[in-house]
């Protein structure tokens, strides 16, 4: 398993979550985009609806008239309002978990702080955080009724890398270059062998190896942020995340890479990450005493709803 890194000059790299669940038919709908068609337009802005999934977790440690003091990106996994996130957004300079009451979890964003049609904003209830991995599942007090929230897929665990190479693979991130300031699209390709460049020559490396996926980002104009930001791949099934940014360091093929030549993501073992969300959800409300993963609230998860967090595509 990945260890915790306190260096600040991390690798940004993303988890490739694999969330294995049973889903019953005619309860899991994913990966659904509401727009005219299903293409997606590098560089262009995005639309209400477009990216339902996409989310933001704002957390203020003063007065919400101020702008938030912490913006850490995430994707809704689950329409019961799980969104999944990096654990070292959540946490102070100490590692210790941010006060929850400043915490304000926002889905379907298309532009930070902005509320748009087909957003919305929701308490957050707990965080269930995971250090080695550094993942955050964070839950919003969603209303009880149906309250339309479309999650996006999850990944089976059981990736066919060999077929993934040549596909593109997608990032939103906070334009830079429109005016209103809104999420654009940002495609990034998944290739074979990537050429990193280190401080006296160049090395090919390959583009998975063991832990590692790297994705060449030199020209994608890509702002790293290492604050959650998903990681998004198209399937027949429905729009599917391939992983999240992190702040996790591993052994990194051509350690002569610079971080800035490259994007490495973090292939963690799928069922450790399924191990420990079902783990940790079965436990919930136990005494935060006797836990060995840090809470932020206590509170009972039925088990009703404990089997279908996520969607599988």
């Amino acid at each position: 398993m990945a260890k915790r890194i306190v260096d600040p000059n991390w690798v940004v790299s993303v988890v490739v979550i694999g969330l294995v669940v049973p889903a019953v038919a005619g309860q899991c709908a994913c990966g659904i985009r509401q727009s005219k068609n299903d293409t997606v337009v590098p560089g262009e802005q995005i639309e209400p609806g477009e990216w339902p999934w996409q989310s933001a977790i704002y957390w203020w440690g003063g007065s919400k008239l101020n702008p938030p003091q912490r913006i850490c990106e995430g994707a809704l996994v689950d329409s019961d309002g799980w969104v999944l996130t990096a654990a070292s957004c959540l946490q102070n300079e100490a590692g210790d978990l941010l006060n929850l009451t400043g915490m304000v979890g926002h889905v379907g964003l298309v532009a930070l702080q902005q509320k748009t049609e087909g957003s919305s904003r929701f308490p957050v209830e707990g965080v269930l955080m995971n250090d080695d991995l550094d993942l955050a599942l964070v839950r919003l007090k969603v209303p009880d009724e149906d309250w339309g929230g479309m999650p996006v897929c999850l990944t089976d665990g059981e990736e066919d890398w060999d077929k993934l190479f040549g596909r593109a693979v997608y990032v939103l991130q906070q334009s830079h270059r429109h005016r209103l300031g809104g999420f654009e699209i940002v495609k990034l390709p998944l290739e074979k062998n990537v050429i990193c460049y280190g401080s006296a020559l160049a090395v090919k490396a390959k583009a998975i190896s063991h832990s590692n996926i790297k994705l060449k980002s030199r020209g994608t104009h890509y702002h790293r942020n290492a604050q959650g930001t998903p990681l998004y791949i198209h399937k027949p099934e429905g729009w599917t995340l391939l992983g999240i940014s992190n702040k996790i360091q591993a052994d990194v093929p051509g350690s002569l890479c610079h971080p800035g030549d490259y994007e490495s993501f973090l292939n963690v073992n799928m069922d450790e990450v399924h191990q420990w969300t079902f783990s940790k959800l079965d436990d919930f409300g136990a005494d935060p005493e006797t836990s060995t993963e840090r809470q932020g609230s206590s509170f009972d998860v039925p088990v009703s709803q404990q089997h279908k967090l996520g969607c599988a595509g």
